[in-house]
């Protein structure tokens, strides 16, 4: 989640500000309690294909984490798109009753969504979604992505020869 604003004196850090994934009403299962561990989204990810490493995926983005490294990983796996395809594509998400677009997702999809009764948010920045970045290797090298939409970068070394 986003930093909370908080610091305890001497300590020098931010405290995480994921509380909001708790349910503030009592007695259902995401409910605040003492001692209660909180939902993580964190899922750093490796998929396998002939028993080797094809694709490296994770993202920050706190509760829309998970749906950012699904889509990247299916994005990959089954439109067969390149590491940097796979993570700068447009994206949605859904962790409660309405579903949150990134503004590139075209409008008659969302009008579609929205036809069929789907409330959907649109965000006109996509800070707010999960910044997936990826490394893929196959038979020709390794490629890399890195999301457009926030900071960072994907490079390949060489060794010296």
């Amino acid at each position: 989640g986003n930093p909370s604003g908080v610091v305890t004196e001497g300590l020098g850090f931010m405290y995480n500000g994921c509380m909001n994934v708790f349910d503030p009403r009592p007695g259902r299962s995401n409910s605040l309690a003492p001692g209660k561990s909180r939902f993580t989204a964190m899922s750093p990810t490796i998929v396998l294909k002939d028993k080797q490493p094809y694709l490296v995926i994770g993202a920050p983005g706190g509760t829309y984490i998970t749906m950012g490294v699904l889509q990247g990983i299916l994005n990959c796996l089954v439109f067969g798109m390149n590491a940097q395809e796979t993570v700068a594509s447009p994206r949605f998400c859904v962790t409660s009753d309405v579903i949150d677009v990134t503004n590139r997702i075209p409008r008659y999809i969302q009008s579609e969504l929205e036809s069929l009764g789907y409330q959907v948010r649109r965000s006109h920045q996509s800070f707010g979604f999960a910044g997936v970045h990826a490394i893929r290797i196959n038979e020709q090298g390794w490629d890399g992505g890195a999301d457009p939409g926030r900071d960072g970068m994907s490079l390949q070394t060489r060794p010296k020869p």
